[in-house]
């Protein structure tokens, strides 16, 4: 009796295949769907996402959004403690020396040794106007180049490149301060999107507030939801996510319905013998047990070298928690999809059974 799931999934192969292959392609889909979520996330919001800040200080009228918020500083005052720093950040472009072609990109602006800096060197040691390149650039600019901005004209001397450093879906150009200002026409006319602090620190929050007014204190999870675009993709692709668990539920019940249906005389003929519903019950779960960790171990393998194949400029992110988590879930809503096919297995009549002609 304990190998009568091993028997019949050996005897009955190309029916059990079939179940396989369709959880092993839900689970496909599952996964690549939410890797190209991660990627895209990654890809919107990496600048922020990365960025070593608690909250953000912004304008209320921003409504969360660090692009739409806009401060005059006082610099001096301000970055006299180390735990508040300014950030700038303005879509822009840039073009190769003297050539036409646009590269679209965001400025963002901190002060080089700072906290906020992903690399405390560069900008730092070269001074002057330089900048550091999101690494997705390096193909077509390369170090040690010159690059203009398209508005203002002014030259930046390329000194390194940044791993993961995207804002909106566009590469980061990080810039210290003072070419910031520069860019802006000078000091006087130079503003701030917000303040950053690295700690949780509520008499500093207090101070901030009561130095500048009309602002808020930002989440840094709230500044990333409030990134053009963001919150519409993610939700998105985390409703076809929730379809797409719900379709494999009610697809594979109705697959594990029907075949116990078509065995339901087999199970009578077992009772009959001396085998318990609770026996046959076990026996049919552990199939289900079986078959989705084998489908589903698959499709993880699956996506995994599906990623490999994936063409640089398609964002996909490849997170094994996370895949975990949807593996998980997938395994949970295949045990229950199998339990409505419970109900045949209990009601199964031996009498009727025996006196079935085959």
């Amino acid at each position: 009796m304990y190998l009568l799931p091993f028997k019949e999934m050996t005897f009955f192969k190309v029916r059990y295949l079939l179940i396989s292959f369709i959880l092993f392609f839900v689970a496909i889909l599952v996964f690549v769907i939410s890797g190209l979520a991660n990627g895209l996330s990654m890809n919107n919001a990496s600048a922020i996402i990365n960025m070593p800040v608690h909250s953000i200080y912004l304008q209320k009228s921003a409504e969360g959004r660090i692009d739409r918020s806009h401060f005059t500083l006082d610099l001096e005052k301000l970055t006299a403690k180390s735990e508040t720093q300014p950030i700038g950040i303005q879509m822009g472009a840039i073009s190769k020396g003297n050539s036409e072609e646009k590269l679209d990109i965001t400025f963002m602006a901190v002060k080089p040794g700072s906290f906020l800096k992903p690399d405390r060197k560069s900008l730092e040691t070269n001074g002057g106007n330089s900048v550091l390149l999101d690494r997705s650039l390096s193909e077509t600019i390369k170090k040690g180049m010159i690059v203009k901005d398209a508005r203002s004209g002014i030259s930046l001397k390329v000194v390194g490149f940044l791993d993961d450093q995207t804002f909106s879906h566009t590469p980061v150009a990080l810039i210290s301060l003072d070419t910031w200002e520069e860019l802006a026409g000078g000091s006087n006319k130079s503003e701030y999107n917000g303040i950053a602090i690295n700690k949780v620190d509520l008499g500093l929050e207090k101070s901030i507030t009561s130095l500048y007014k009309d602002g808020e204190w930002v989440k840094k999870d709230q500044v990333v939801k409030g990134i053009p675009g963001y919150s519409a993709e993610q939700n998105s692709l985390y409703m076809m996510l929730s379809f797409l668990i719900v379709i494999a539920m009610f697809v594979l019940a109705a697959f594990f319905y029907i075949m116990t249906i078509q065995k339901t005389a087999q199970f009578g003929i077992l009772k009959a013998i001396g085998a318990k519903s609770s026996q046959l019950v076990k026996s049919t779960i552990f199939q289900v047990i079986m078959l989705s960790i084998v489908s589903i171990a698959a499709a993880v393998a699956f996506t995994k070298g599906f990623m490999s194949i994936l063409p640089d400029d398609i964002p996909f992110i490849f997170d094994f928690v996370q895949m975990a988590k949807f593996s998980g879930l997938l395994f949970i809503v295949s045990i229950f999809g199998s339990l409505l096919s419970v109900f045949n297995i209990v009601k199964a009549d031996p009498i009727q059974a025996m006196g079935r002609v085959e």
